[in-house]
């Protein structure tokens, strides 16, 4: 029989997590054992395994209490945390209470079809600054997509969840903790390629349907050997090794490190690229057509136009839309990674394909005898020298102008914001060199986010314990999980691979579905540019009452309250939308900061100034809407 309730509860869910949804469907007879029951006062209370959810005494008076503990409720920036749904009195009182998002944790999916049969959240679900999750994965996300360095973040349960779930709810507090650590890296990735991320992702749509994915190759060397050829300095040392034994391996090569194997006759299989900025400069002037690519959806939009043996796209559930795009495209990409960097795809796609024996070379992931990258691959010129002036290390160019005709590609090179970008990505280095420990317990140089790269192969050789991986990169960071080996002892027993032919098949996919989506990609933009115009009027408004008046009058401070309000309203519309937040947020992630700057400032000039730079940002959020429009009009 039909159970409405269930259904309504569903329909809300799917609109922002269809898997969750479909798995709450799926479930048919549950492990647990549960009961509804009613207290004096006629409340209901669930029972799980003889255990009751809420207090016996008053659940509704319970979960009042523990609201009434949070003093800035009220706040707007702020993420409140409920571990444990239950039959949602602690959800209904801060949903009623807050102005924050909330967000809905509960690790229980047998709990979740229980209740969703009785309880009518479909209100509540259809909030756009309410979410449900039973994914600790997902939680990060959530996090990492709607708050900023000052957003405040809360955890509030039951006593039966902390009864239940006391370690998981200590980890998630340690979870939030790092959250926040790391907060203002992800907000500069999401602030410089969220935009492009999601223009490249969009535009490209009908592209990305029509092109097979990495998961189509599953197994298809099962056994075999690869190779991860990144641009680390220990390539350039392997390289007659690499070509001595080229028959005995599947060559997986990552974007910077093809000019070197190419001067060396050297052709990869497979080339891996993962980068939302243009990067064609890595690879210009080399043929491609025996190679095939692996990519991102997000990747940069002139990677459709390589003339490549094959196309390949590699779903990550940890990147930009790909997550969003694999619910429309109805495709499980749950236990897809590619953390942090594109060798990381390689490892991912060389494990989908069914190697069994994984060979890292290249992967320094440190600044061994002062070389950043190995000698011929696209970033040959950097150096990373110690300072004897600040006893610092410092990533220096040797060779500034050929590093910059590397680093760029011939459209930029000749524009006059070329020696900007250098310099900066140059300076964006030095703001980021971090020590490590190497393969002989020595301390090297390198850049904070090599670290963190090192604990997600860490992390993937703990997942993948049945593989055997090796790292060949000699004398760069220790990599635990890894067996370190000089690549001509791995290779010595390895046995030639013959040649195959590899299949090309591209999915079925429901492309009424796709199109509706596309429709309300369109539909929503359109609305978003609505709040664009307004508040773009009312910026020039506030920069014009700056210079009639001289100062931050009420006139004016009356004007911006009206565009917060404005951009505060379009946050809580859209911000469950990934193909809008990751393109939003940036702009108006840096038009918060330039307000707290404003703030903190006493002189008009320096006030003005910030609020042109606002005007800009806004314009260029009208603009980035615009180009996102015309892209997908023409799909």
């Amino acid at each position: 029989m039909e159970n409405k309730v269930l259904n309504t509860n569903l329909d809300a869910l799917k609109k922002y997590d269809k898997h969750l949804a479909d798995e709450i469907l799926s479930i048919n007879k549950t492990k647990s054992t549960f009961e509804l029951i009613q207290n004096k006062n006629g409340e209901y209370n669930l029972i799980k395994n003889s255990i009751p959810l809420h207090s016996l005494v008053g659940a509704q008076t319970e979960a009042q209490k523990i609201t009434e503990k949070i003093p800035d409720i009220s706040e707007k920036n702020t993420i409140r945390i409920i571990w444990g749904l239950g039959l949602g009195y602690l959800a209904d009182e801060f949903i009623s209470r807050s102005n924050g998002a909330i967000i809905i944790y509960e690790p229980d999916i047998e709990l979740l079809r229980v209740v969703f049969e009785m309880v009518e959240f479909e209100k509540n679900l259809q909030k756009s600054n309410v979410f449900l999750t039973n994914d600790p994965k997902k939680l990060l996300k959530m996090l990492d997509m709607l708050s900023d360095k000052e957003t405040k973040i809360t955890i509030s349960f039951l006593s039966s969840y902390l009864s239940l779930y006391k370690n998981e709810i200590y980890k998630t507090a340690e979870f939030v903790e790092k959250t926040r650590g790391e907060k203002q890296a992800n907000i500069n990735t999401i602030n410089k390629l969220g935009p492009l991320a999601t223009i490249n992702t969009l535009s490209n749509i009908r592209k990305i349907i029509s092109t097979p994915l990495v998961s189509s190759l599953k197994d298809i060397y099962k056994d075999k050997t690869a190779l991860v050829a990144s641009a680390g300095p220990s390539l350039a040392e392997n390289i007659e090794t690499i070509k001595k034994n080229r028959e005995k391996f599947v060559l997986f090569a990552v974007g910077p490190s093809l000019k070197l194997l190419n001067k060396n006759g050297i052709e990869p299989d497979f080339l891996c690229i993962a980068e939302a900025m243009d990067t064609s400069a890595q690879i210009e002037d080399i043929c491609l057509e025996n190679i095939n690519l692996i990519f991102e959806p997000f990747s940069n939009s002139y990677l459709w136009d390589l003339k490549t043996k094959n196309k390949f796209l590699y779903f990550s559930k940890d990147n930009f839309l790909d997550d969003w795009l694999a619910n429309v495209l109805e495709i499980n990409i749950s236990n897809n990674k590619t953390i942090g960097t594109v060798s990381y795809l390689a490892l991912s796609s060389a494990k989908t394909m069914g190697f069994k024996k994984i060979i890292l070379c290249g992967q320094d992931l440190a600044f061994k005898d002062g070389k950043c990258y190995a000698k011929g691959s696209a970033y040959e010129d950097l150096e990373c020298i110690l300072n004897p002036d600040t006893n610092k290390y410092e990533i220096i160019a040797r060779d500034y102008e050929s590093y910059k005709h590397k680093l760029l590609s011939k459209k930029y090179i000749e524009g006059k914001y070329a020696d900007y970008y250098t310099k900066n990505y140059i300076k964006k280095l030095n703001s980021t060199i971090y020590t490590v420990k190497g393969q002989n317990g020595q301390i090297l140089p390198t850049q904070a986010c090599y670290a963190i790269f090192i604990k997600h192969f860490e992390n993937f050789a703990k997942e993948n314990s049945e593989l055997e991986l090796i790292n060949s990169s000699a004398g760069g960071a220790q990599i635990d999980g890894f067996i370190n080996l000089p690549l001509d002892k791995v290779l010595n027993d390895c046995l030639v691979i013959e040649k195959m032919q590899i299949p090309v098949c591209t999915l079925s996919y429901n492309y009424k579905k796709i199109d509706d989506e596309i429709a309300n990609v369109i539909k929503i933009y359109k609305n978003i540019i609505d709040f664009t115009c307004v508040t773009t009027k009312y910026q020039q408004d506030l920069i014009r009452e700056l210079s009639l008046r001289k100062s931050l009058n009420k006139t004016a401070q009356k004007i911006q309250q009206k565009i917060i309000d404005i951009l505060n309203k379009l946050i809580e519309n859209y911000s469950k939308y990934p193909f809008a937040i990751f393109l939003f947020s940036s702009y108006t992630n840096r038009y918060f900061a330039n307000l707290r700057k404003i703030k903190e400032s006493n002189e008009l000039e320096a006030i003005k100034k910030l609020q042109n730079n606002n005007l800009k940002l806004l314009n260029a959020f009208t603009d980035k809407c615009h180009e996102l429009l015309n892209g997908l009009s023409d799909k």
